[in-house]
């Protein structure tokens, strides 16, 4: 009778417990899901912007740094703004927001729960000290996240993006971060082995050489030197898609296979070479002197697959913003701006951006062989070489009605190709 009576005691205590449990989480439900985004979605990016994100980036370039010495950097609020607003858009956040204070910077970013009108709205805030930013604390809606939960998603994020290694380097070079009203100095040393490790960081180790499978057998196609100077890219992407399925054993190797074929393809069209992203590529094979071509041009080839490679990385819109800002330097003080080039960043963008959502039939299709014209449109018409004078009078530039239409026109001729939009 004690036994039963003690089971029956427990049973009643452990569905107390649940029902505890259970309205607990359903509080926690009601605290973090709002049906208001706390911010406003931002602005299309504009030159200037694009203009302001470039800036920053040449004062930090590490490789100005004399090895072994401190350097200060300092970045306004909006700069600092503008590279958070590219994170969070690769995120697939609707909004985001950047504030800088004395002492602490402020992160915020809002989330739409699968199109329904309930939003996600978080904020964390960093603040300074020795060495990089800490977390301070932090909440979702009007739900408190604790800090020690805070650190842990986020190194669970640094994990799952491959970003831990990147993340040291950066602890043992800078010094300290110090923020103010709406700006904020960094101060760093770089060393004499930093440049080897931070390319080291971009992959792991066992992705380098994932890679490298990609890149012995595209070399392997191309002529060698005294051949032909150039190759339709779709006749190289048939026998390494082929190989990339023999590799892939599931989901995640498929999509880890797509992503070292695309790097492997951007890593030739940017004629750099291995050597320059990965330290251990010094004993890579060297790469043939053959291009890789759209429409018989080699820049169109490069355009094409850096697009791609970046969209399979970090998403289309920052991959657009990179090839707009390319072609707005060009229209100063190169050859003009093009909007044939446009139309080779956008369908490399959406090649990219294919391998990433749909790997596996991406591999497929590619397998099955494709011809030029269902991966890249017709630019032939498309005006180009137009410099900066010549750009403003005919187009008024990006945001302008006539540089919109143009623009429209190049999204309808991207909607016939791989992967056919639908409507």
């Amino acid at each position: 009778m004690l036994r039963v009576a003690a089971v029956r005691w427990l049973g009643r205590w452990s569905r107390r417990v649940l029902i505890l449990l259970l309205l607990a989480l359903l509080l926690c439900l009601l605290l973090a899901v709002q049906t208001t985004s706390a911010l406003q979605p931002r602005a299309p990016t504009s030159a200037a912007d694009l203009d302001a994100a470039r800036s920053l980036l040449r004062r930090a370039d590490p490789r100005q740094a004399p090895v072994g010495r401190s350097r200060v950097v300092a970045a306004t609020e909006r700069e600092l703004d503008l590279m958070f607003s590219y994170l969070a858009r690769h995120g697939g956040l609707a909004a985001s927001e950047l504030k800088l204070e004395p002492e602490q910077m402020r992160l915020r970013a809002s989330h739409r729960l699968l199109g329904l009108p309930l939003w996600l709205n978080l904020e964390l805030r960093l603040v300074q000290g020795a060495g990089l930013p800490d977390i301070a604390g932090g909440q979702l809606g009007r739900l408190p996240l604790p800090r020690p939960l805070l650190r842990w998603l986020g190194n669970r994020l640094l994990d799952r993006y491959s970003a831990s290694a990147g993340f040291r380097l950066a602890g043992d070079l800078v010094q300290r971060v110090e923020f103010q009203h709406q700006r904020a100095v960094l101060v760093y040393t770089w060393q004499a082995d930093s440049t080897r490790r931070a390319l080291g960081s971009l992959l792991p180790a066992a992705e380098q050489q994932r890679a490298r499978v990609y890149w012995e057998a595209l070399q392997q196609q191309l002529p060698p030197p005294g051949g032909l100077d150039q190759r339709p890219t779709v006749e190289v992407l048939q026998p390494l898609a082929v190989l990339a399925l023999s590799r892939s054993t599931d989901e995640a190797s498929t999509a880890l296979e797509a992503r070292a074929l695309l790097v492997a393809l951007a890593l030739h069209a940017s004629g750099r070479g291995p050597a320059t992203l990965f330290p251990t590529a010094d004993d890579w094979p060297a790469a043939s002197p053959s291009w890789l071509s759209f429409a018989r041009r080699q820049d169109f080839g490069q355009h094409f697959l850096i697009s791609a490679a970046l969209a399979s990385e970090a998403g289309g819109p920052l991959s657009d913003a990179i090839g707009l800002q390319k072609e707005l330097a060009d229209a100063r003080d190169g050859s003009g701006f093009s909007f044939n080039d446009i139309a080779a960043d956008r369908a490399g963008s959406r090649f990219g951006q294919w391998s990433r959502s749909d790997p596996r039939g991406w591999l497929q299709t590619l397998a099955q062989g494709v011809t030029e014209p269902q991966l890249f449109p017709p630019v032939g018409d498309l005006p180009e070489f137009l410099h900066e004078a010549d750009f403003r009078r005919r187009y008024g530039g990006p945001g302008a009605p006539a540089y919109k239409q143009m623009m429209e026109d190049i999204e309808h001729r991207l909607q016939v190709l791989l992967p056919v939009t639908p409507g």
